[in-house]
């Protein structure tokens, strides 16, 4: 049994867990149609696959980078292993390749299923999906290049150091054209045009930047349609009553468990008054998404679980990095688990940490991520 209010959360810097303060009661009916509505503004705050899609396309260019940045110091730090880069290039690449098909497919089938198959928005994304297909010649060849990897496996590729007429060396990543032809693999017409007019060695870099253009073109487009899908839910999430929420606090709808069986406290955060003030002046203007993105919109509110959890892990590692007292260590393990009650918050908090800082330090490094805790355990002794 629950029972469903209106009401607002708030978490200071040291507090642990949240404090609540019930304003109004509401309706399961009421509760559920409130959480559809702020679904809305999470789609469009959270747009985890066309960033992941970008970041993969910056991680690539950015080891790139630091390729040619050892190759222009010169020295006896360039030492680089070119096989293994360029094999460690393309393993960026093909998952790049993977982030493209990953955005297209979510992206339709949240359209399919919110819209419909039919609808005005769904058509405008088969449009906007056509137009960076036919304007982008990297678009292109690597959507079908991206079908090739999933038969044919990593294409043949390699990697080039030339010098540039101001005398700095310049790293090029291709594919190679004879070997991708002569697969057994079925191209379309399209990509099998431009294979037969190529160069033999096929520049992978640039054909990435013309694709993204492509795809920042299709998010554009679908950003306007989750625009004016949250404009639609304004006026029901106005209803909630935001003379609840002081400075400081966070509006919310509240479901709290009720009866002997207890359970866990669920919750939706509306979004701020600011940005609803932003998205309704968006939505009449002729360029939405410039004015909602070049406003300053709060970020999402992490729960206070993970500002929790991160702290906990926080505190460990200062210790652990710049111990003040002799088992400074254990000591600061052993207060946070009898305060919780409980290890899984600094669990949580030491494994998305170290998962962060180990992704800095392989883009810092240009390794994997994963070759860089295999190191780490090998480099240890055994002890009996």
């Amino acid at each position: 049994m629950h029972k469903y209010h209106i009401g607002t959360w708030s978490q200071k810097e040291d507090e642990k867990g949240m404090t609540v303060s019930l304003h109004r009661e509401i309706s399961q009916p009421e509760y559920e149609s409130y959480g559809k509505a702020i679904a809305k503004f999470k789609r469009l705050e959270e747009r985890r696959t066309f960033l992941f899609l970008e970041r993969s396309s910056n991680e690539l260019k950015s080891i790139m980078s630091t390729y040619v940045n050892i190759e222009n110091i010169g020295g006896s730090f360039r030492k680089i292993n070119w096989q293994q880069a360029g094999s460690f290039l393309m393993e960026r690449f093909v998952t790049w390749l993977a982030a493209t098909r990953l955005y297209l497919e979510s992206e339709r089938d949240f359209m399919l299923r919110r819209f419909g198959p039919t609808s005005t928005q769904m058509a405008s994304y088969k449009e906007a999906t056509s137009v960076a297909f036919d304007a982008h010649e990297g678009y292109r060849f690597l959507y079908n290049l991206r079908d090739y990897t999933q038969h044919c496996g990593i294409p043949s590729s390699g990697v080039t150091v030339s010098r540039s007429p101001e005398d700095k060396r310049k790293v090029r990543l291709y594919l190679n054209r004879v070997e991708l032809l002569s697969a057994r693999f079925s191209w379309n017409k399209h990509s099998k045009s431009l294979l037969q007019t190529w160069p033999e060695k096929v520049d992978v870099i640039p054909l990435v930047d013309d694709a993204m253009t492509g795809y920042r073109a299709i998010e554009r487009n679908t950003l306007r349609i989750l625009i004016e899908d949250s404009a639609a839910a304004i006026e029901e999430i106005r209803r909630a009553d935001y003379s609840a929420a002081q400075s400081g606090t966070n509006l919310a709808a509240f479901q709290i468990p009720t009866g002997e069986g207890g359970g866990n406290l669920s919750f939706h955060s509306f979004p701020s008054l600011q940005a609803l003030s932003v998205i309704e002046s968006a939505v009449t203007s002729d360029d939405p998404v410039s004015l909602v993105f070049s406003e300053s919109i709060p970020r999402p509110i992490a729960t206070p679980e993970i500002r929790q959890a991160n702290r906990r892990a926080e505190a460990v590692l200062s210790a652990f990095i710049n111990p003040q007292e002799p088992d400074q260590v254990a000591k600061v393990i052993n207060e946070i688990i009898e305060n919780d009650n409980d290890i899984g918050p600094l669990i949580s908090g030491l494994v998305n940490t170290s998962a962060q800082l180990t992704y800095a330090l392989s883009m810092f490094l240009g390794v994997a991520p994963i070759s860089l805790l295999g190191g780490v355990s090998e480099d240890q002794e055994e002890v009996d």
